[in-house]
């Protein structure tokens, strides 16, 4: 479960080396609306600053100015990339392996 704070800079730990398959990942957020399936999800990306990423990964996601999601129940996948991302950010510039998957 991740939990975000509106007008706050958020901390998202998780573990994702352990099932990351590329040499020095990028990682893809993509959060969907629970309540609104036909909203268009939201994609964020952000570096690992963890000092320890073999043990967690850790990102900062400043919301409303990274992504500004409405109040409310998302699930969330996590994508990875052996390349860094581009705007705008898509699902077709990782390797389609979802790495992580959770409602929040």
């Amino acid at each position: 479960m991740i939990y975000l704070e509106q007008g706050v800079v958020n901390q998202i730990v998780l573990t994702l080396s352990e099932v990351t398959t590329v040499a020095n990942p990028h990682y893809l957020f993509v959060f969907t609306n629970e309540m609104n399936t036909t909203s268009i999800p939201q994609l964020f990306t952000a570096p690992d600053t963890s000092a320890y990423p073999e043990r967690y990964n850790l990102f900062s996601l400043n919301e409303p100015t990274d992504i500004s999601l409405i109040q409310g129940q998302f699930t969330y996948q996590v994508y990875e990339s052996n390349l860094p991302f581009v705007l705008p950010l898509s699902i077709a510039q990782t390797t389609g392996v979802v790495l992580r998957r959770a409602e929040w």
